[in-house]
């Protein structure tokens, strides 16, 4: 019988999960609560989620916060030297035994979606992150704070470029697009220019995610300037990929670069295309890895690494399978 129980914590802006799993990687537990993010909801208000979901996960696994051997936790938030200080005091007071590691939570999405955590994640949600781990265990990432620290990208990132090709070929400035139809209907605006003058005047809401499945579309259909979004994005993010590859002395390494985040589930080509040119400009071995597991199983490989196990690869499959099965 397993001896050991781990758990992963994976708190994001939107949600967090706490997934419970033995040393075979048999999911024994898991627990869900809401943003876990303390910049949203203050300290208190993101442990009151990291403990809602960790009880849950105990309860389903039938067992006492002591029985755990050690812990991962991603946290949204943990984001400046600062936070440390800040988020340290708040996950040790879980109760949870044994080491623990505490990471940003783009560090359990990158372990997720690796064989070993030595790689490239590229989150792109509502906004976007870039982080990397290589082999020596070197971390580094980008902001995560928007296109005025170099965050360029995301649902919202692409929502509002395409807001902008629209201003574009209103004015002449760009070519005509199918963008313009897409976003009048969606606003159910008068026309081009009254959609407009109403973002102007803040009589609307500024364009969300929620429009960047019409980019998309728009794309798929051969729209120049929707591509041209597309392409801008992605090449945005490479950039910033290929910085954290130099910095982490990744160049000659192989590794994934590993596509997390409800953009990425468009499947489009063209984005992995335009990410992946300015990857492979300083690393040839690079090759994309679209995440097909919760990122809270990278929470759970953490904690096993940090109790001195070496996941095999079943194991890390078997648990990917079993976490996807619980949360879908």
């Amino acid at each position: 019988m397993a001896s050991n129980l781990y758990l992963g914590i994976d708190a994001g802006g939107t949600k967090t999960h706490a997934l419970i799993a033995d040393d075979e990687g048999q999911v024994r537990g898991l627990g869900h609560a809401g943003t876990g993010n303390w910049e949203g909801v203050g300290l208190e208000g993101a442990r009151a989620a990291y403990e809602t979901a960790l009880t849950e996960a105990l309860a389903q696994a039938e067992i006492s916060v002591g029985q755990l051997s050690a812990a991962g936790y991603g946290l949204a938030g943990f984001d400046w030297p600062s936070d440390t200080a800040r988020l340290q005091p708040v996950v040790q007071s879980l109760g949870v035994p044994g080491p623990w590691v505490l990471v940003n939570d783009t560090d359990v999405a990158l372990r997720a979606g690796t064989d070993d955590g030595v790689g490239v994640v590229i989150i792109s949600g509502t906004g976007t992150t870039v982080a990397g781990c290589n082999a020596a265990g070197e971390r580094w990432r980008t902001f995560g704070c928007g296109e005025d620290l170099g965050d360029t990208g995301g649902a919202g990132g692409l929502a509002r470029l395409g807001l902008r090709a629209v201003a574009r070929a209103y004015t002449g400035a760009g070519p005509d697009t199918l963008l313009t139809d897409l976003y009048v209907q969606h606003y159910q605006a008068e026309s081009a220019i009254a959609l407009l003058e109403s973002f102007v005047r803040e009589q609307v809401p500024r364009p969300s995610g929620r429009l960047a499945p019409l980019i998309f579309e728009a794309a798929r259909q051969g729209d120049r300037a929707a591509q041209d979004v597309i392409r801008h994005v992605g090449r945005e993010q490479g950039l910033n990929a290929a910085a954290i590859i130099r910095k982490l002395g990744m160049q000659a390494a192989s590794f994934a670069i590993v596509l997390a985040g409800g953009v990425f589930r468009s499947r489009s080509q063209l984005l992995v295309e335009a990410i992946m040119e300015p990857v492979r400009a300083v690393a040839a071995g690079a090759f994309p890895r679209t995440l097909e597991a919760p990122p809270v199983v990278g929470g759970v490989l953490l904690a096993m690494e940090a109790a001195g196990s070496r996941p095999s690869l079943d194991l890390q499959q078997r648990l990917a399978r079993e976490a996807s099965q619980r949360l879908s």
